[in-house]
């Protein structure tokens, strides 16, 4: 099957969103919301008696998990609104005065779409939680049926992108790629142009392209989001990337126990290849390709390129020891590329919107938009995509709403459990792969902890390298000696048993470590207790000097 006939059976099937009698109601929410199925049985019953079901959809979640369920409502005459925290009680309210009334509830809207506005209800276009985003890997997430390829296709420009490079050559693809200055999302921000032409460039019959859909840090909610929210576009990036550097096979490592991801990619899988989107000669070109889903144990050190692959290949994962600057893995002895599911996501948008318009977008390093989760004690714990360029501090007051308990921020840590923590007064630091790097600290998960005020310093960070102590694979000396020895001195320090020279050695270790580990986990392990001493110096010192806690 050609594209055009795909359109065409897409725009068929997909229930259309014009005419005169146009309405649609989506709910919005993150897969084990228990509220959820609920209000959407309420408009389903409603639905069916009205006979026009198709008009309510679920979709995916926005990322706004505390305003969930979110309903979106479109209907012929009325602005498109939104409205936070439905239940069944308020759907139906909704049903009664809006949709089968005239009257759009103000009372409970969260926004409208609308450019002209709507008396009592705030343009979205207004507030910060939208407008200081630029939502490109989440495009989709909150606005399209994650279990409707027709949805994607023909409400999407879904697989236009790979139809579009299909008739182009790889190394046209390549270039269009290095033209827009993605750089992977995973957190080293290599070029992904020059990934894809080692790939490309090595030489094997056989080649795989892997796609990271593991979110490692407990905290991150990326990975979770695409694939419950918008797994046709994660798939299509997929083959893109494939086609790029002459692969055949393709897999998507999932992190085990995430059933609504699982079961969508399954029944994404399932529709690809009756629409001729897997397997042989896809879109009646040259290109051959299939994919196939396989479960991960979540770990922080699995964010690492060689461990990832030995846990697919079932082992412990562990990382190998490679140059500086080798970006080539193999996976069963084949020359294989292996990109975060953010990068892949992008790829599909970048060849689709052209390489100009994504280089336009960010910093003059760091192209295009980075995808960052809220967490900790933050009002608002959401995930949103802004800019590169934003200012960490602009994304915790303005989007996140600061501390939750009304307290003044103490810190904040950006990049994960292995990121470095920044004073309230050092929140101007825009979110810029160089930036970061130059602060001490990494881009990771793109997660943002926020340490409110009255927490001790010292107690803070012990808990953390606890934690990191207990991820580590143990593989290298550096890394599981040295984070067992920074956990053993934090130890003693918070318990009031530290000594005058603790803080020399954790400094030594720390550094040490950035050196001698063999993988990114074990090098940035001491950010955090590096940064927490330099910035609250003082807190470790009455620790130990005057044995007791500065906040007891």
């Amino acid at each position: 099957m050609n594209f055009e006939a795909i359109v065409a059976r897409a725009r068929s099937l997909r229930p259309g969103p014009d005419g005169a009698g146009r309405m649609r109601v989506c709910v919005s929410a993150i897969g084990e919301s228990t509220i959820a199925p609920a209000v959407l049985a309420v408009f389903n019953g409603w639905a069916e008696k009205k006979g026009m079901k198709e008009k309510i959809v679920a979709v995916g979640s926005f990322g706004y998990y505390d305003l969930e369920p979110i309903v979106i409502i479109e209907k012929s005459g009325q602005p498109t609104v939104l409205y936070r925290n439905v239940n069944e009680e308020t759907a139906s309210l909704l049903i009664r005065d809006c949709l089968e009334g005239n009257n759009l509830r103000a009372d409970i809207a969260l926004c409208t779409t609308s450019e002209q506005g709507v008396e009592g209800i705030p343009r979205a276009k207004d507030l910060p939680l939208f407008s200081l985003q630029y939502r490109i890997a989440l495009r989709n997430c909150g606005l399209t049926d994650p279990e409707d390829i027709n949805e994607y296709v023909a409400g999407h420009d879904g697989y236009a992108a790979l139809a579009k490079v299909l008739r182009m050559s790889p190394v046209d693809v390549v270039e269009e790629v290095r033209k827009s200055r993605l750089r992977g999302r995973g957190g080293a921000g290599y070029v992904t142009a020059d990934k894809w032409t080692v790939v490309r460039e090595s030489e094997g019959d056989a080649k795989y392209v892997i796609c990271n859909g593991v979110d490692g840090d407990p905290s991150a909610q990326t990975a979770r989001l695409l694939l419950e929210g918008d797994p046709h576009a994660v798939l299509e990036g997929l083959l893109i990337a494939a086609y790029a550097v002459g692969a055949s096979r393709c897999i998507v490592a999932v992190a085990t126990g995430n059933g609504t991801a699982l079961a969508r990619l399954g029944k994404a899988l399932a529709q690809m290849r009756e629409y001729g989107l897997l397997g042989e000669k896809i879109l009646d070109s040259t290109f051959s390709c299939d994919i196939e889903v396989r479960e991960v144990t979540r770990s922080l050190v699995a964010g690492e390129e060689t461990a990832l692959l030995r846990s697919l290949e079932g082992k412990q994962p562990m990382p190998s020891l490679r140059e500086s600057n080798e970006v080539a893995s193999e996976f069963e002895g084949t020359p294989t590329l292996i990109n975060n599911i953010e990068t892949l996501v992008n790829v599909s948008a970048i060849i689709r919107r052209g390489a100009e318009w994504f280089d336009r977008l960010g910093t003059k390093t760091s192209a295009g938009s980075k995808v960052v989760t809220l967490s900790g004690s933050v009002v608002h714990g959401f995930t949103v995509e802004v800019p590169f360029g934003t200012e960490l501090g602009t994304i915790v007051r303005e989007i996140g709403g600061g501390a939750d308990d009304g307290s003044p921020i103490k810190a904040v840590q950006f990049g994960g459990p292995t990121g470095a923590y920044f004073s309230i007064s050092e929140l101007s630091i825009p979110i810029d792969y160089e930036a970061i790097r130059a602060s001490g600290s990494v881009i990771g998960w793109g997660t943002i902890e926020v340490i409110p005020g009255g927490t001790c310093a010292v107690e803070m960070t012990e808990r953390l390298v606890s934690y990191l102590q207990s991820e580590s694979c143990g593989k290298c000396v550096f890394c599981r000696e040295g984070t067992f020895q920074m956990s053993d001195i934090l130890k003693d320090i918070a318990e009031d048993e530290g000594k005058a020279l603790d803080l020399d050695l954790l400094a030594e270790l720390g550094a040490q470590m950035q050196v001698g580990s063999i993988c990114g986990f074990g090098r940035s392990a001491p950010n955090p207790v590096l940064s927490s001493i330099r910035l609250f110096r003082h807190e470790y010192d009455i620790h130990i000097k005057e044995k007791k806690c500065p906040w007891k």
